[in-house]
């Protein structure tokens, strides 16, 4: 006598098959993205602190703010990179950006948009524009943006760690930091139980405050 499967057992089985895939697959999803999303940040975030650190040992100088970088932009051809100093002298001679000045294009942007609703928060909130008196896509397609603030005398970064691509979420692939000034790269906040807690004020540094630096007190992963 033959055995097997009848075609109701095997549909069944199907069936099974196919609720625990759908139960399962978003959230193996989520996970693989947030992954990828954190490998990219840690990549730009050690560029940084490479970059911040040598241009303090080829100039000498025993903080960042003595350093050619650690002032304003003045540039005499922005889409050139020809900069005496300030973020597009740093971005432009510590990286090898394939765009140069791509914040607000008009037709080459690294960034997904100048309008306030291009960026959400993780609730869904639009996040407000990006900042920086320069921005360039490095070659991994990251886009970083710095900023001399000439009231704190602070170096401001903003980075989207896989450019115009989506989901252009702070938190999730964008994220704000400052640099110190003995080089180092921290978060805007650098209170990681403020991770998503903050904004309402359309300044995308708000909704991303403490991402990072919650990221990097759980071992570079991102767990919310």
């Amino acid at each position: 006598m033959k055995k097997g499967f009848t075609l109701s057992e095997v549909l069944i089985t199907l069936g099974i098959v196919g609720i625990v895939a759908v139960l399962t697959v978003p959230a193996v999803l989520k996970d693989y993205k947030n992954k990828l999303y954190t490998a990219q940040l840690q990549k730009v975030y050690s560029q940084l602190s490479d970059a911040t650190k040598a241009i303090m040992n080829d100039e000498n100088a025993t903080s960042f703010y003595e350093t050619t970088a650690g002032v304003p932009s003045a540039c005499v051809n922005l889409d050139t990179g020809d900069c005496q100093k300030g973020a597009g002298y740093f971005l432009n001679k510590y990286f090898k950006p394939i765009k140069r000045n791509c914040k607000n294009g008009p037709t080459d942007f690294c960034l997904a948009g100048v309008e306030a609703s291009s960026y959400k928060s993780l609730d869904g909130l639009a996040a407000g524009v990006f900042f920086g008196e320069y921005c360039i896509q490095t070659s991994n397609g990251a886009a970083i943006c710095m900023s001399f603030n000439p009231a704190n005398g602070v170096m401001s970064v903003a980075v989207d760690v896989n450019g115009t691509a989506q989901p252009n979420i702070a938190g999730r692939d964008v994220f704000t930091m400052n640099i110190d000034a003995d080089g180092t790269v921290a978060d805007y906040d650098t209170n990681p139980d403020n991770c998503n807690v903050k904004g309402g004020d359309a300044h995308i540094g708000q909704y991303s405050s403490g991402c990072l630096a919650r990221i990097i007190d759980d071992g570079w992963k991102m767990n919310y």
